[in-house]
């Protein structure tokens, strides 16, 4: 039996389907966000993602952080929604990780160009990180042919990063890959694409690093007048 259950609380909600691709989770997620949102120190550290993004401890990374990763969601769920959080704008930094799911419904250069538009929602004083579309165990996810489109597509994201002084590109590729360059069987939990223990925990260690540069970096433009 059809129902438009769904779609009645999305019209509450006040958004529009016009796809799968924006999901019942999606929107689940995003209006216990907004509830969460209005609640947020100033100068926290806004993480904003997919599923691999959701199952992270934030709080390992920086103490007063907000996860706002929703599982299954792509650059344009994450475009529609960033200008939702009040809390993007008093943060201290954004982190960003998505992309795996837009693989197999948009080419790399829509994918870069949404890169792009996610970077103009973010004021221009408070410095992004992106974090690299991770490689995929394409055996175990069945995802073959994935690891050359993700490589190329952090190449990408790479070239936007070192265009402007307040992007930064975390790639932990090379820490999780095994020799044939697939997402190692040690660091997943078993379907080839998110990270366990031992994979997040890579993450986190590289994560509070680059956070920590971030930081001094900008704090010394501030200092500086820039």
């Amino acid at each position: 039996m059809k129902t438009d259950i769904i779609s009645r609380f999305q019209a509450k909600l006040g958004y529009e389907v016009t796809s799968d691709e924006i999901t019942p989770h999606y929107y689940t997620m995003l209006a216990f966000h907004k509830r969460v949102d209005k609640n947020i120190p100033e100068k926290s550290l806004v993480f904003i993602g997919d599923s691999i993004t959701q199952g992270l401890a934030v709080i390992a990374v920086s103490p007063q952080s907000i996860n706002y990763g929703i599982g299954q969601d792509t650059t344009v769920g994450v475009l529609k929604r960033m200008p939702l959080y009040r809390s993007i704008l008093e943060s201290k930094a954004v982190v960003i990780a998505v992309g795996i799911n837009d693989l197999k419904r948009r080419s790399n250069a829509e994918i870069v160009k949404n890169y792009r538009s996610i970077v103009n929602l973010v004021p221009r004083n408070i410095p992004v990180l992106f974090s690299a579309v991770l490689p995929v165990d394409e055996v175990a996810s069945g995802k073959v042919g994935f690891n050359e489109r993700i490589r190329k597509l952090n190449d990408s994201l790479s070239d936007i990063c070192k265009k402007s002084r307040r992007l930064y590109f975390l790639n932990i590729s090379k820490f999780v890959v095994n020799s044939n360059g697939n997402l190692s069987a040690d660091y997943h939990i078993g379907d080839g694409v998110h990270l366990n223990r031992l994979g997040n925990e890579i993450w986190i260690a590289e994560l509070k690093e680059y956070i920590q540069v971030m930081a001094r970096n900008n704090k010394g433009q501030q200092n500086s007048g820039l």
